[in-house]
Order: C-alpha cells, then structure tokens, then sequence
C-alpha cells in the first residue's frame, strides 16, 4: 500500500514537473516576441523572460526528483528544536482562509485596475490577508501590521525607484 502511494506521488509529481516546464516555455516564447524598447536595454519581455526561465528550471528540478525517486520530508528528527516531540501537531486544512486570500489577491487586482494608489492598495492586500491567516490575534496582528508597512514601502521604492514604474 505504501509503494503503491508512494509511487503515485511520483507519477503526480513527474506530470506536476512536466507541466510547470510546459507552461513556462510557453511563457518564455510569448514574451520573448515583445518588441524591444525604445529606451531600455532589457525590454518589456526581459523580466517575464528570466521568471519563465526560473519557473522552468524549478519545473525540471521537480520533474528529475519524481524521475529519480528523490523525496524530501523522510526525516527521522527535526532540525528545529522542539519538533521533534512526543506532541501531535495539527496542521489543519484551512480551505476558508483560502478562499478569503484568493478573493483578497482578486480584489487587489480590481483595486489596481481602478487605479487605487498601490501604496495604499498594497497595504490593505498585504494587512489584511496577513492577519487573517494570523487569525486576527492580536500579538501576531502587530507583526503583520510591521510587515506590512515593511513591504509595502519596499515594494514602492523598487518600482518607482529600481524599475522606475510610475505607480498610481
């Protein structure tokens, strides 16, 4: 029974693989057909490019692990101290925290798109949907306050300042 999952995961894993290759070479052909920019060395199929040609390699790397049997998470003890006690921990599967991040991401973008200042837009996507996967405690909520403020204000100054985007 447990080969048989176990070989599975495999074949899963090896079509996961193929089909992350797949898409990102389509990627890749679909952006390295932009024309090339008047005024930038890169052009706009630069970027889109390097993330495709990263996708791909990582589908690859998950592709040769399925094909030559290599897992991960076989472990016999934890390299964070404290995991590896007698307790059962439970990871429960939050399918409504899902839903709510997804449909947080979809309004985020109708907010772009509306032309909401991305500070302000970025923010809120980033504020939010962290303290909701925090379960709004109020500890962990200041953290993601702090984050938030952090990455918005990092995700602003590299694209106006780095990749010079104006932003709305």
């Amino acid at each position: 029974m447990l080969d048989s999952q176990a070989a599975k995961e495999r074949k899963l894993d090896a079509v996961g693989g193929a089909v992350v290759v797949a898409i990102a070479a389509i990627m890749y052909v679909a952006a390295s057909r932009e024309p090339p920019a008047f005024y930038d060395p890169l052009g706009p199929g630069s970027i889109p490019m390097a993330v495709s040609a990263l996708l791909g390699l990582l589908g690859l790397v998950l592709l040769g692990r399925a094909v030559l049997d290599w897992r991960t998470g076989q472990a016999t003890q934890a390299m964070i101290l404290g995991l590896d006690s007698d307790e059962s921990v439970d990871y429960a599967l939050r399918p409504g925290l899902a839903a709510f991040c997804f449909a947080m991401t979809a309004a985020y973008t109708v907010a772009l798109e509306f032309q909401v200042p991305f500070m302000w837009a970025t923010f809120t996507f980033l504020f939010v949907s962290g303290a909701a996967m925090a379960g709004f405690k109020h500890r962990e909520t200041a953290w993601v306050l702090a984050a938030s403020i952090a990455g918005t204000g990092v995700s602003v100054y590299l694209f106006q300042y780095v990749l010079q985007v104006n932003l709305p």
